[in-house]
C-alpha cells in the first residue's frame, strides 16, 4: 500500500513536471551543465596529459629498457585496479552508451556515485595507456550519472531523473568533443528517436553550459582543426560522393560485426589460459606494446593521427596498413572490457578510409591535392553515420569538430549513402546492438511506474484510444491538441503532431514507444 501511494505520488509530480515552466527546466540542466562540464573537462584533462606520457615513455624506451618496464608496471596495475573495482561494480565496463540507454529506457538502475568515481579512476587510466579506446563513451556515462545524481540531490520524480540523466548525458559528449549541438542530437536519434519537449530544452541547456566550460579549460581551438580554404568540389564529381559513401557503409557493417563478436576471441584465450574473465586486458596489454614500440602515433583514440593526415602526405599502401592496425587493435581494446569507448576509434577509423579513398582520386586526377582534406572529413562522418546509425549526429558531430560548416551537401550525400548501404545489409545501430547483448540478464523489474511523453505518429494518427493494441497496464491520460491539454478516454481521436502522456511501468517504456512510434 504504502509502495502504491508512493508511485501516486511521483506520478502526480511527472504530471507537474510536464507542465513546468521552461525557467525551471533550463535552470536544472545548468546545474547538470556544471557538474558535468567540470567532471568530463577534468576527465579529459587527465586522459590528454598521462597519454603523452605514456607515448613519450614508448619513443624512450627505443633507446632506454627501464621505460619499457616502467610501462609494464603501469599495465599490471591498471589490470589489478580494473579487476577489483568491476567485481564490484560491472556497469564500469565498455562504453558506457548501452548501460545510459537502459537506464532511460527504465530496464536499469545504475549506482550514479559508485559508477561515477569507478568509472573516472579506471577510465582515466586504461584510455591514457594508449589502448586505442576512446573517451567519449565513458564521458557519456560519467555525465549521465552526474545528471542523475543532481536528480537525486533536488529529490525528483523518476520522469525528472530520466530529463537530467539524459541532458547530463549530451553534456558529456558536448565537453569531451566541444560538440553541444551534436550532445543533443545524439540523445534524441540513440535514444528518444524523437524530440520531446520535457528533455530538449534542459539537455541543450547542460550541452551549452559543458560545452563552455570544457571551452574554457581547452581554448577555441577544435578538436580536429582541419585547414582553412579547402577548395569545394565541382558537382560533375558528385559520383565520387556517392560511391565512396556505398563503401563507407559496406564498412561500417563489417566493423560492427567484428566489434559485437570480440568478445567470444576474448573467451576462448580465457579459457585456454584459465585467465579469469576480469583479468582478460592482460591480452590488451600486451598486444598493444610491439604497436608502441614501432608505431607510438597510432596509439590512443586517434585524435592525433586524425590531425597528422593532412600534412604527412601518407601513400595509399601506408594508409590501408594503418587502418588495418587500428582495426585490428581497436577490437582488441574494446573487447578487454576496459571503461573505453569506440566513438573516436570509430572516427579514426572512418579518417583513414576517408584518406585512403582521396589518395586514389588525387593518383587518378580525379581532385586535386588541395581538396584531398575533405575526403578525411567525409570519411569520419559516413563511416560513424552507419556504424550507429545515428546520420544526423554524424553529420553535426564532424561538422563541430573540425569547425567548419561549408562542407554540409558533401557531408549529407556522404553519410545518407553510408547509412543507406548499412541498412540494406541490415546492420543495427551498435549501441543499441551492444545492449540487447547486455539485457538478458540485467532487466530488473520492480513494478515502479512512470510518465512518457509521445508524438502522435503516423502509426496511431487517426484512430480512437480504445483501437490501439497497449499492453496492459498502460494507461493513456492526457492529450496536447492544438496547443491546449485535454483528458483522454477511450473515445479520443489521435491526430498527427499532437503529443500524448502515457502511464507505463518502467522496464517497459522502449516497449511502448516502439508499438506507438
Amino acid at each position: 500500500m504504502i509502495r502504491q501511494t508512493e508511485q501516486v505520488s511521483d506520478t502526480r509530480k511527472e504530471f507537474k513536471f510536464m507542465s513546468s515552466s521552461i525557467i525551471s527546466q533550463v535552470f536544472r540542466g545548468i546545474l547538470v551543465g556544471i557538474f558535468a562540464g567540470v567532471v568530463v573537462g577534468a576527465f579529459r584533462f587527465l586522459i590528454e596529459k598521462s597519454f603523452h606520457l605514456v607515448q613519450a615513455a614508448y619513443v624512450r624506451g627505443r633507446s632506454e629498457w627501464l621505460w619499457l618496464v616502467a610501462l609494464l608496471f603501469l599495465y599490471a596495475f591498471i589490470v589489478f585496479i580494473n579487476a577489483r573495482l568491476v567485481r564490484t561494480e560491472r556497469d564500469i565496463k565498455g562504453s558506457g552508451i548501452p548501460q545510459v540507454e537502459a537506464e532511460l529506457k527504465g530496464l536499469m538502475s545504475l549506482s550514479w556515485w559508485s559508477i561515477l568515481w569507478k568509472k573516472f579512476l579506471v577510465g582515466t587510466l586504461a584510455i591514457s595507456s594508449g589502448l586505442m579506446l576512446g573517451r567519449e563513451g565513458p564521458s557519456i556515462q560519467l555525465g549521465a550519472m552526474s545528471g542523475k545524481g543532481i536528480s537525486k540531490w533536488l529529490k525528483l520524480s523518476p520522469l525528472e531523473e530520466r530529463a537530467l540523466i539524459a541532458s547530463g548525458a549530451a553534456a558529456g559528449l558536448a565537453a569531451a568533443f566541444n560538440a553541444p549541438i551534436a550532445g543533443l542530437l545524439f540523445v534524441v536519434e540513440e535514444v528518444y528517436h524523437h524530440f520531446s519537449r520535457v528533455f530538449w530544452v534542459s539537455t541543450l541547456a547542460a550541452s551549452l553550459v559543458a560545452n563552455f566550460i570544457s571551452l574554457s579549460m581547452f581554448g577555441l581551438t577544435p578538436v580536429l582543426d582541419m585547414p582553412d580554404n579547402i577548395p569545394f568540389m565541382g558537382l560533375e564529381q558528385y559520383w565520387i560522393y556517392i560511391l565512396m559513401g556505398l563503401f563507407l557503409g559496406l564498412s561500417g557493417f563489417l566493423y560492427e560485426k567484428a566489434v559485437l563478436n570480440i568478445h567470444l576471441v576474448y573467451e576462448a584465450l580465457g579459457k585456454f589460459f584459465r585467465l579469469p574473465k576480469n583479468y582478460y586486458p592482460i591480452f590488451a596489454f600486451v598486444l598493444i606494446i610491439p604497436i608502441g614500440y614501432f608505431l607510438p602515433h597510432l596509439l590512443g583514440g586517434g585524435n592525433q593521427l586524425i590531425l597528422s593526415l593532412t600534412s604527412a602526405h601518407y601513400t595509399v599502401g601506408t594508409l590501408i596498413l594503418f587502418f588495418l592496425l587500428r582495426f585490428v587493435w581497436s577490437m582488441i581494446s574494446y573487447g578487454s572490457g576496459l571503461p573505453g569507448g569506440i566513438f573516436l576509434p570509430i572516427l579514426a577509423l572512418g579518417s583513414l578510409l576517408g584518406a585512403a579513398i582521396g589518395a586514389l582520386c588525387v593518383q587518378a586526377g580525379f581532385i586535386s591535392q588541395e581538396q584531398f582534406p575533405i575526403f578525411i572529413i567525409l570519411g569520419m562522418s559516413g563511416y560513424f553515420g552507419a556504424i550507429s546509425k545515428a546520420p544526423l549526429t554524424a553529420m553535426i558531430l564532424v561538422t563541430e569538430m573540425v569547425g567548419d560548416i561549408r562542407n554540409l551537401m558533401p557531408l549529407g550525400l556522404v553519410t545518407l549513402m553510408a547509412y543507406i548501404a548499412m541498412d540494406l545489409l541490415k546492420g543495427a545501430p551498435v549501441y543499441e546492438a551492444m545492449l540487447e547483448k547486455m539485457l538478458p540478464h540485467r532487466i530488473e523489474d520492480d513494478g515502479e511506474t512512470t510518465l512518457i511523453e509521445i508524438p502522435v505518429s503516423e502509426k496511431i494518427a487517426g484512430r480512437q484510444v480504445h483501437e490501439l493494441e497497449l499492453p496492459h497496464g498502460v494507461l493513456i491520460t492526457m492529450n496536447i491538441h492544438k496547443g491546449k491539454t485535454q483528458t483522454v478516454n477511450g473515445a479520443s481521436r489521435l491526430y498527427l503532431g499532437d503529443t500524448i502522456y502515457v502511464v507505463v511501468k518502467k522496464t517497459e517504456i522502449g516497449q511502448i514507444k516502439d508499438i506507438l512510434l
